[in-house]
């Protein structure tokens, strides 16, 4: 979870979205879920992954999306997108 005194790009919304997640290079996917989203990054429960992991996650629908493991805590793992989600789609996802 952030430390006191980080910032974040944007506001996170609550979720409860079942993902697929591997690291790049690897064949190995890992279930894990979404807590928390935004346009540019969410917070997965998971505890396979390093600060710096460069990861696919897949969530719903969606192609999967790159991103990078910023923080890993307490069971859980920030990640950080690659590109940027349109805030509608952060909208529809929250709402599965």
């Amino acid at each position: 979870m952030p430390t006191r005194g980080e910032r974040r790009a944007s506001d996170r919304t609550s979720a409860d979205i079942q993902a697929s997640v591997r690291a790049r290079g690897s064949k190995l996917r890992v279930r894990a879920e979404v807590v928390d989203i935004s346009t540019d990054g969410c917070r997965i429960m998971a505890t396979d992954y390093s600060t710096g992991d460069e990861v696919l996650i897949a969530l719903a629908h969606l192609a999967p999306i790159a991103g990078r493991i910023c923080w890993v805590r307490d069971g859980a793992a920030g990640v950080k997108f690659g590109t940027r989600l349109h805030p509608s789609v952060v909208s529809h996802l929250a709402t599965l």
